[in-house]
């Protein structure tokens, strides 16, 4: 049996400032990934354990209309 890790999943907002936090534990970095890559709605996400960033995941762009 693994240990359980904690990671945080920062929200960015547009200017690359974080303006929010939140806390996941999981079982290992794959686990955390699919995790965060959930909470991506309007912002993008820093996923990170201690001080290593583990992913990246940005906002889907909208089809351009024309």
């Amino acid at each position: 049996m693994g240990s359980i890790k904690h990671y945080r999943a920062f929200q960015i907002d547009p200017d690359g400032h974080v303006f929010g936090c939140i806390n996941l534990v999981c079982d290992d970095d794959e686990q955390a990934k699919r995790e965060a890559a959930a909470l991506v709605l309007v912002h993008r996400i820093e996923l990170w354990r201690l001080d290593r960033r583990i992913a990246q995941f940005d906002v889907p762009q909208e089809p351009a209309r024309g």
